[in-house]
């Protein structure tokens, strides 16, 4: 996978220091999809340090916005500067992202059986352990065919309030360690 570089400003910088950013930002995009849109831009500082060069590196991240500057007198230093601390907050931000991911329950959060179905109308409703009548519609059904689905079949489900009531957002095949009823 590779992300798009938009240079702005950035004429006075050495072909051959461009050309390895460059290299380095698509190393840190491949195998991702998560840079989405990468902007480079060189300008003037706007401190108090006269004759001072900026560098800003902004990407749109899946989920938020990775906004990083530095500041020298060549620009240059500042670029090479930025790309480093750029690595970090991305390196950081997928490390976030695997943590959250980990700590994702392994069952889905309800277990039920389907009640009942309604073929020509693509929807059924899933009996929880809980006692709970839940409507759920053809299309929240993960690694399940609608057309093969069977009365009394057990099933793990995720619910959200509907506007008629509770409804299930996905309906798995129950986990094979699940507790039967």
């Amino acid at each position: 996978m590779s992300v798009e570089v938009h240079w702005t400003h950035m004429g006075e910088v050495d072909a051959r220091l461009r050309e390895a950013v460059e290299q380095r930002l698509q190393a840190l995009a491949e195998g991702h999809s998560d840079l989405i849109d990468l902007r480079v831009t060189g300008s003037q500082s706007q401190h108090h340090r006269h004759g001072a060069r900026e560098v800003r590196i902004r990407c749109q991240a899946r989920g938020r916005e990775l906004v990083v500057t530095r500041e020298r007198d060549e620009l240059g230093l500042a670029l090479n500067e930025a790309v480093d601390a750029f690595e970090r907050e991305v390196h950081r931000l997928r490390a976030q992202q695997r943590d959250r991911r980990s700590e994702r329950p392994s069952l889905p959060p309800h277990l039920g059986v389907v009640d009942r179905i309604f073929r020509e109308q693509g929807y059924g409703f899933v009996l929880t352990d809980s006692g709970e009548q839940v409507y759920f519609h053809r299309n929240a059904l993960s690694g399940l065919e609608f057309e093969k689905l069977e009365e009394g079949r057990r099933v793990g489900l995720n619910i959200e309030a509907g506007e008629r009531g509770p409804q299930a957002t996905v309906v798995h095949a129950a986990p094979p360690d699940a507790p039967s009823v």
